[in-house]
């Protein structure tokens, strides 16, 4: 739990939700608006997702979200989601994170917390794989959201290869290979962002949610999140990228999750 408020300050609360499509009890962390209450609607939702070797409650133990979310009129859910880079898997059992979110998860959130259930109250962020995720999400469901934000995503992933060069990538190599996969493979191809990005049809990209990143300038990240950038200008998709001194870490996170914080209670606010 967060040092910062005590968790009946908070209304914050663990929930542990039986997936049919994991084949086991999965826990996400609700933190909820103050004036929340099981008669009266949440608002908008946040689903902020967490990065590779992470948890649940990692925003809760490794920001101030405690403190940046005290007084937001809007719901955050921090999922689990394992190493799996939130997608679905077909080959492996009970690897169906991308399906869990949609089917399980969002329908199970909207219900118990009254809260979300259009594309104007919806929003998805993550980090790093989280990043990855979140835009994954806005582009194969782009009803579902109004913004998706990324901080120092991994936008590259089902690019990254066994035989990968890069040194600073290697801790990435053994979970992208259990969920898109060999070089080659069809997952690869159906996972890869900059494939979405670059063939999303020309006519419905108004309908795709603002996309909002940033990337610390000594992250090696970094290239890549300019070479996503680019894609998306390319393709005159509506987005903002910074690049902001800092590394890839916690307190770049704590800093950039405010900021992010902030842009979606904006959005929820037009």
């Amino acid at each position: 739990m967060s040092k910062n408020l005590p968790e009946e300050m908070l209304k914050t609360r663990i929930v542990n939700l039986q997936s049919k499509l994991l084949g086991k009890e999965v826990s996400y962390y609700a933190i909820l608006p103050e004036n929340h209450s099981k008669q009266s609607a949440a608002g908008g939702v946040l689903y902020l997702l967490h990065g590779l070797f992470g948890r649940f409650d990692n925003y809760l133990t490794n920001t101030k979200i405690a403190e940046y979310a005290k007084d937001l009129p809007f719901l955050i859910i921090c999922p689990e989601g394992g190493d799996n880079w939130y997608s679905d898997n077909t080959e492996i059992a009970d690897h169906y994170y991308e399906s869990y979110f949609f089917e399980e998860l969002i329908p199970e959130v909207e219900r118990k917390f009254n809260a979300g259930k259009n594309r104007n109250s919806r929003a998805v962020a993550g980090l790093s794989m989280g990043g990855y995720g979140a835009f994954k999400f806005a582009f194969c469901r782009p009803e579902m959201f109004c913004f998706a934000a990324s901080m120092s995503g991994a936008f590259h992933a089902a690019a990254v290869f066994e035989d990968e060069p890069n040194p600073a990538w290697q801790d990435l190599v053994p979970s992208i290979l259990s969920t898109f996969g060999k070089k080659g493979d069809k997952s690869r191809e159906a996972n890869d962002l900059f494939r979405m990005a670059e063939n999303f049809p020309a006519e419905q990209i108004e309908n795709l949610p603002f996309f909002y990143f940033d990337c610390g300038a000594e992250d090696s990240f970094l290239p890549v999140n300019q070479r996503f950038a680019q894609s998306l200008k390319r393709r005159q998709i509506i987005h903002q990228f910074l690049e902001i001194s800092g590394a890839h870490d916690w307190d770049y996170w704590d800093r950039r999750l405010k900021v992010v914080l902030s842009l979606v209670k904006d959005q929820f606010s037009k």
